[in-house]
């Protein structure tokens, strides 16, 4: 949990797509954007709603399962 913690400061202030401004202190947005780690790089990225679904239904129609469907199904 520290360790996560620890990446709290690289939280972007945008989306990774749009650009779209990201508020850290706003509950409606931390509850609805959705917010990528990898904890080994120590990369933090945060996606808006819309282009989280955008990009949610495009992996669909490439017939791309979801991270954690892989994960799963190992």
């Amino acid at each position: 949990f520290e360790k996560k913690l620890g990446l709290f400061d690289l939280i972007p202030d945008e989306c990774m797509i749009c650009h779209c401004k990201f508020d850290k202190t706003n509950k409606e947005m931390v509850s609805t954007w959705q917010v990528t780690v990898r904890e080994k790089d120590k990369i933090v990225r945060v996606y808006c709603p819309s282009c989280w679904s955008k990009a949610q239904n495009l992996l669909n129609e490439l017939g791309i399962k979801k991270n954690e469907e892989q994960k799963r199904e190992d």
